[in-house]
């Protein structure tokens, strides 16, 4: 009989977005795969694309099975009707490994599977974009979100974390023993840094001004992303020779837009929307900027940096990990206290006149991206990982 997989998310964009290369390990193991998420959550533009994912998947003759899991406390009805049905479908369809991620995504999924831990010895993963009770989460956070973890970690045969803030955390509040660190999902190091794109041809076909030094920003227009922050820095720089590009979507991008307006930058501000082509984009930017409040492990950071962009960073988890913070390199001199505005717009206002400092600043996280983020480090861990809980599975039938 066929080995099973199950990887279980709030959406199906999760697990476009993080888990692509990790079922073409699964599938390279010679696993069956199914996919739990809600495929129906998201705009038009959202749809379009998750329909596409759907048959990409269907393709590869993957089973879909619609979840719909809240994303809210406050839908616990909600919640234990999806926790009922993927448990009497983990019943019915028995497998080897259930991956679960995402926070309620990670409670339906290993609530559902404890009694197939122990009748079928099924290995659960839990891989976590990000504990909600890090470093300056609020005090309800804290409580409810840490005593939550806490217990289903008992219910976890393998806990993965991409920060070392939250492998922490697993380790010492946890004692999990099986907490694992794998650095995100990774970048393609060498194919972005070697893409060609031309600066003036790409502006062009954008709107944005060429002979203008460009700072990009790409957020979801959310207030966790803080991208109100980003165009407050940018308002107060000296330097009127300078754009910024914003790329996202979210439902703060009339009012982030009405700021700009506000502070008579608007001339200066382009809102991009959401892009397929941003990688394109990392290319004809000058310096990056990231004023987020709560990140895991950013993607867009790490694209950033395989492009080689000197980059402008909130000081919080994650940023930490990618620009070296206590490493003693020259971008961890560029994480900045969220809250101090005037810190970013003095650093940018320096990077804008100091081409080498952000010629070395792109060059050593280029270098730092390739040793420690790329795609191929995070596949020969997760490899390891799956290999793993499977011969543990098979020792303990």
């Amino acid at each position: 009989m066929n080995k099973r997989a199950l990887l279980v998310a709030n959406s199906a964009s999760m697990i476009d977005h993080f888990n692509r290369d990790n079922i073409a390990i699964l599938k390279s193991l010679n696993y069956e795969i199914t996919v739990a998420a809600d495929f129906d959550h998201g705009n038009s533009s959202t749809k379009e694309r998750i329909n596409e994912f759907k048959a990409e998947l269907l393709e590869q003759g993957i089973e879909l099975l619609p979840l719909s899991i809240p994303r809210s406390l406050t839908h616990i009805p909600e919640m234990f009707k999806s926790i009922s049905r993927l448990k009497k479908h983990i019943a019915e369809h028995p497998y080897e490994i259930i991956h679960t991620q995402t926070p309620f995504g990670g409670v339906v999924g290993r609530l559902a599977s404890k009694k197939a831990r122990k009748q079928n010895k099924t290995k659960v993963i839990y891989f976590v974009h990000g504990f909600h009770f890090f470093k300056g989460a609020s005090a309800t956070n804290h409580i409810i979100s840490y005593n939550i973890e806490k217990y289903l970690s008992h219910y976890t045969d393998c806990l993965i974390t991409l920060n070392h803030e939250d492998y922490a955390a697993a380790c010492n509040k946890f004692k999990h023993p099986n907490a694992r660190y794998v650095p995100g999902i990774g970048v393609d190091t060498d194919m972005i840094n070697n893409m060609q794109v031309d600066k003036t041809e790409k502006c062009l076909s954008l709107g944005i001004p060429t002979d203008k030094k460009i700072i990009l920003t790409t957020a979801e227009l959310i207030p966790r992303k803080n991208v109100e922050g980003t165009i407050r820095a940018f308002a107060g720089i000296k330097n009127p020779d300078s754009v910024l590009v914003i790329c996202g979507k979210g439902h703060l991008a009339e009012q982030l837009k009405k700021l700009a307006k506000d502070l008579n930058i608007a001339d200066r501000v382009f809102f991009l929307g959401y892009r397929t082509d941003i990688l394109d984009i990392y290319h004809i930017a000058d310096i990056f900027l990231f004023t987020s409040y709560q990140e895991g492990l950013p993607v867009s950071v790490m694209q950033a940096m395989a492009a080689g962009l000197p980059i402008i960073a909130s000081d919080i988890r994650g940023n930490r990990d990618l620009l070296g913070a206590g490493e003693g390199t020259l971008s961890s001199d560029y994480l900045i206290d969220v809250n101090d505005i005037n810190a970013f717009t003095e650093k940018l206002d320096y990077l804008l006149t100091k081409p080498d400092i952000r010629n070395s600043l792109g060059s050593e996280n280029v270098k730092r991206c390739r040793d420690n983020f790329d795609i191929s480090i995070v596949h020969k861990d997760m490899l390891a990982i799956y290999e793993e809980l499977a011969s543990e599975r098979e020792d303990s039938l």
